[in-house]
């Protein structure tokens, strides 16, 4: 490929990736008004935000798998149609089965999209190169993710849009993409080739069990049931079960699913961990700091989006610098751990907030906890990848991916039960009248502007004090990052892409 196409080609990608991650959180302000349209209710609302993310956890590991053995290009095909197409049946959909579904299947297109992206950038840019593109991917990713409650809520307002376009707006990103990757990306043989007899078909069906088990497992966290509870008991067997059957499964198996040698890599396990644990500042900050400046500050969807760029702007900061650095000398540990120190002290200090903190002192806050995952989370990827022969990038990617999200979901479940939670405990001591009371157990959002002054500033108040609370209960998993991130044995990147296929060669199917 020429320059000029290899550039292309990763703008589309990101273009892609943008419109995946934008998928996600688009529809969030908008939602309302969505269930109320099609006379759904409170499961309604939550399947709708479910559907997609479940069937992206679901898929990640089975597309990663799908790169090692044919070409990736055809599939990141596949994966932008099968967006389009739930995008389309959402934006289409006339009732609330309807609308799941579509976004089921734009799940399984964000996964693919996803999945494909990291295993593409990783077959076109060396390694020693790769870093400098970080910077561009995490702009992507925060972009996507910051961004899209403020653009649903524009979207939804204006009449001769509506909420439907939430859902039809990823379609003229996807076909952009699609059209450039058809022209210009061009890559090597991959794999032997996608065969029935080259599936792991019963890991993946373990697989399945085991992660679905496992978010069934994570949605009970925010339910208030005991740990003790038959519900907890029984998901707990189940995914030891399941997890057990996969791992034996995977061993015996000729071509795994997720090589079990992967799971012996030190720098892989401690990249999925590392991952894993930074997953709620990428998915759950965003959310946390909607509700954080709309209802404890009193501010507009579009005002919370401004507020929220000092983090967006420490980010791409950090990932360009740190990027360039990484890809001059080759040594990433400092960076990382850098990134780790940084993410614990938001995190600690976006646990002081309040209603009345100075705008711009939580500005400082956000900007100090974007650059720390603008230095950590694409470098695990590119750690990890860098550790593994070239056959097998498309799984640790994916596997990497896969535990990002599943913090990610984790964080949001229980962080925003123990939000849940807080509020309702601050209501009850501080003894609160009975509309501000109303307010908050009513089973939705309170909206400011319909309360009496006094109980909007008792609402601000309360929900101040327990968001930052919340983000306090967030340090553990920044401090995990960081001791990941220190466990870490450093290994120079690969200078070009002569070296990469001589250590895939030298290592062997075995390592």
């Amino acid at each position: 490929m020429s320059r000029s196409d290899t550039k292309a080609a990763i703008r589309s990608l990101l273009i892609g990736l943008f419109a995946s991650l934008l998928s996600g959180t688009v529809v969030t302000t908008a939602l309302p008004r969505v269930i109320t349209d099609l006379d759904g209710g409170q499961s309604a609302y939550t399947w709708v935000v479910a559907a997609t993310m479940v069937t992206t956890i679901l898929s990640l590991p089975l597309w990663g798998k799908f790169a090692d053995l044919t070409n990736p290009k055809t599939l990141i095909h596949c994966a932008l149609g099968l967006f389009a197409l739930g995008s389309a049946l959402a934006g289409l959909a006339q009732n609330l089965p309807l609308l799941i579904a579509g976004r089921a299947v734009q799940g399984l297109g964000v996964g693919g999209i996803t999945a494909l992206t990291q295993v593409i950038m990783a077959m076109l840019i060396p390694s020693h190169e790769r870093s400098r593109y970080n910077g561009r991917l995490a702009l992507v990713m925060m972009g996507g993710t910051v961004c899209g409650p403020l653009v649903g809520g524009t979207v939804a307002d204006v009449p001769w849009l509506g909420w439907r376009w939430c859902f039809h707006l990823g379609l003229p990103l996807a076909a952009a993409a699609a059209l450039t990757l058809h022209r210009t990306l061009r890559l090597p043989p991959s794999g032997d080739g996608l065969r029935a007899s080259s599936l792991d078909i019963r890991g993946a069906f373990l697989l399945t069990a085991t992660i679905g088990t496992l978010l069934a497992g994570i949605s009970l966290v925010g339910t208030g049931l005991s740990p003790m509870s038959w519900e907890f008991t029984a998901t707990v067997c189940a995914l030891v079960v399941s997890a057990a059957a996969f791992l034996r499964t995977e061993r015996r198996a000729a071509d795994p699913l997720i090589p079990t040698r992967l799971l012996r890599n030190r720098t892989v396990v401690l990249t999925a961990v590392a991952d894993f644990a930074a997953g709620p500042a990428l998915f759950a900050s965003p959310a946390l700091l909607g509700q954080y400046f709309q209802i404890a500050r009193g501010q507009s969807p579009t005002v919370s989006g401004l507020l929220c760029l000092p983090m967006v702007a420490g980010l791409l900061l950090s990932a360009t610098v740190s990027g360039h650095l990484i890809s001059a000398k080759g040594r990433w540990k400092a960076h990382l751990t850098a990134g780790g120190v940084l993410l614990l002290l938001s995190f600690s200090l976006m646990g002081t907030v309040r209603a009345d903190t100075p705008l711009l002192l939580v500005g400082v806050y956000l900007f100090t906890g974007g650059a720390g995952m603008g230095m950590t989370s694409q470098n695990l990827v590119l750690i990890a990848q860098n550790a593994v022969p070239p056959a097998e990038l498309g799984a640790t990617g994916s596997m990497v991916a896969l535990c990002r999200n599943l913090g990610g979901l984790f964080g949001v479940t229980v962080l925003g039960g123990a939000l849940a939670a807080r509020v309702d405990t601050l209501t009850e001591s501080a003894g609160a009248m009975a509309a501000g009371e109303s307010a908050v157990r009513d089973g939705r959002l309170p909206d400011l502007r319909a309360l009496p002054p006094d109980t909007a500033d008792f609402i601000q108040s309360v929900y101040g004090r327990a968001l930052g609370d919340v983000f306090a209960l967030s340090v553990p998993f920044a401090l995990i990052t960081l001791l990941a991130v220190l466990a870490l044995p450093e290994r120079p990147l690969r200078p070009a892409r002569e070296p990469e296929a001589t250590a895939g060669t030298a290592h062997g199917p075995g390592r």
